[in-house]
Parts: C-alpha cells; structure tokens; sequence
C-alpha cells in the first residue's frame, strides 16, 4: 500500500465518542491535519465509520471486510485501534478494506464493521444503529436490502450521515441469489417508501475496465482535492458506471468520467449528492478500495495501491462524508 503517511506524528488514543447525525449538532471541523514545522498534529473532531458485512460483502472471492480474523466479522476490529500508529502496515489488520480503515484510524478515526446478522436500524436503540454513526460504508453488497433496512439508510441519510456507495460490474452476483451490486443498489433507490431515486443516480448494467483522467476540472472539490491529496486518475478493473438525473436530484455531481467522455449525464464512474442534510458518495467498482489481503484462499486485487489516486480519493470522500 502507498500509505498517507503522517510524519512524525505521535497518534492520540482514539476516542469512542457517541455522535449524531444531525446536521445541527454536528460538530464541523476546518481541515484534517494541520502541520507546524516538522509535526503533523489531528485537528479533526474524531468521527466513526460503520462498515457493513450484512450483504455477502464475502461471498466468493470477495473480502470488503476491515479484519478476516473469524468467518463472520467483528464488530471490532483486532488487534485493538488503540495500538494503530503513524507507522503501522496496513497489515495490522487481515482484510480486504484494512488499508482503508488503518488510515483512517491513523487520523484518530474510529472504524467498526457492522456484522452478519446485525440489523440495519434507525433511531432505535440497539449499539450499532446508524444514528451512533457519522459514515455508513456499504461495499458491493450482494444480498437485497430489506423494506426496513432501505427506510433506515435514507432516513439516516437524510438526517445528516454520511452514506459510501461501492457498487460493481454487472453480473457480479457472488452468492447466487439472483442479485448483483448494480440490482441491490437500484433497488434500493427505485423501490423504497422514502423517495424515489434519492440520490438522482443509477446504476448501469454494463462491466467496464479502463484508466481514465477525465475528472471534474473543479479545483474546489473536496473530493477531488482534499486534505489527503489530488485525485488525478482512476482505474476500473471491471466496474459499472452511472446515469445521473438532476430532476430527481438536484443536486448530483458526476466526479470521473469515462476517458472518451463528455462530462455529462452519462458514463460516470464515480459521483456525489446531497439528501436531506446529509451526503452520499458512490463509486462503481470495488476494485480501487481492495489492498489486495483478506481470507487465505480469496483472489483478490491491489487496487489501492496501483494508482496513488485511489486511496486519495477513497480517504478524500469519507472526511467530506463525515463533514471535515
């Protein structure tokens, strides 16, 4: 992995703070890291990071996981965040999102994987419901949403948190149930009692694989070019893409585009929104975010560290998920 390396830095203990998702009452933080001289210290508000394992998220060869130490995640990842520094490998942790979560931890984060069987909840009172959560990270899920599930997320959402798309190619159904990423998330978004296409994208059943620099010329985008760096490139090993609809959303932003593209509507690859008072990012393809490690046995790929763009731009849209 091409670690985000903090020079110098002396990591504080993380903090396990309770938070809401209120826009409100979310505290709002001016940058992610302020450096003075030859130290890097956090200026950020620490703010949590919920990652699903509810949806087949490692069926097959798949392993969107923080930490593969048990056949079901989780809830906290092991060996313990506290003991995460600035020169801790990604391999601290056995998974194949752990680049991911030991970097953001490293910025004083908290991270926790949400575990098979855990109920997708709202405003209710169980530990891991999503109002005790700043980003809810759902990577190629494989099994449908349920009626309740889908109410929780949007209302999450629309309330202030923080949602992080990852979707797939089309065809990319790993457990056999008649679902791929592409279905899941747009039914989730066509077939909900909330509002119809929230987030004013779809999903395209398409399998593309191309590296492209065709991204938003906006030098303002946080995204783009946050605090962790310059998105300059983006590379697809078999992913999907997006249409946009700014009727239903007024508010979509196509990011990344197919390199022969016109930056339109159409052929996006990765995007942005604003619902209610919260915020959602997606990406169609898995790929970028896998550091290659997980579950002996799992073939898997070194997506986060092909290109430096990638964990820049995975990094970049949580801290704007998370509003830092």
């Amino acid at each position: 992995m091409r670690k985000i390396t903090l020079s110098f830095l002396a990591i504080v203990g993380l903090l396990n703070v309770a938070c809401t998702q209120e826009a409100e009452t979310t505290p709002a933080a001016t940058s992610a890291k302020v450096t003075t001289g030859s130290t890097t210290t956090l200026a950020t508000t620490p703010k949590k990071f919920l990652f699903d394992a509810t949806k087949a998220e490692t069926a097959g060869n798949a392993d969107w996981i923080l930490d593969a130490d048990s056949t079901n995640p989780q809830r906290i990842p092991t060996p313990a965040q506290s003991g995460i520094t600035a020169t801790t490998p990604e391999s601290y942790w056995r998974g194949g999102l752990s680049s991911w979560g030991v970097a953001l931890a490293k910025l004083g984060h908290t991270v926790e994987t949400l575990p098979s069987g855990t109920a997708i909840t709202y405003g209710g009172t169980g530990v891991q419901d999503l109002k005790n959560y700043d980003v809810y990270v759902v990577t190629e899920p494989n099994i449908r949403f349920t009626a309740a599930e889908k109410t929780a997320i949007l209302r999450f959402v629309q309330n202030g948190g923080g949602l992080f798309i990852i979707g797939n190619h089309n065809g990319a159904d790993r457990n056999n149930d008649g679902y791929d990423a592409v279905k899941v998330w747009n039914d989730l978004m066509s077939t909900n009692t909330v509002k119809t296409n929230p987030f004013g994208f779809t999903f395209n059943a398409v399998n593309i694989s191309e590296t492209t620099t065709n991204r938003l010329s906006a030098t303002t985008d946080p995204i783009l070019n946050g605090s962790q760096g310059v998105v300059s490139n983006l590379k697809f090993s078999a992913g999907s893409t997006l249409s946009l609809n700014t009727t239903a959303n007024t508010t979509v932003k196509g990011l990344i585009w197919r390199s022969t593209s016109t930056q339109g509507t159409t052929n996006v690859m990765c995007a942005s929104a604003t619902f209610g008072t919260g915020r959602v990012f997606a990406i169609c393809d898995s790929s970028p975010a896998d550091d290659g490690t997980g579950t002996p046995g799992d073939t898997l790929y070194p997506g986060w560290t092909e290109l430096v763009s990638h964990s820049r731009l995975h990094m970049n849209a949580s801290l704007w998920l998370a509003k830092l």
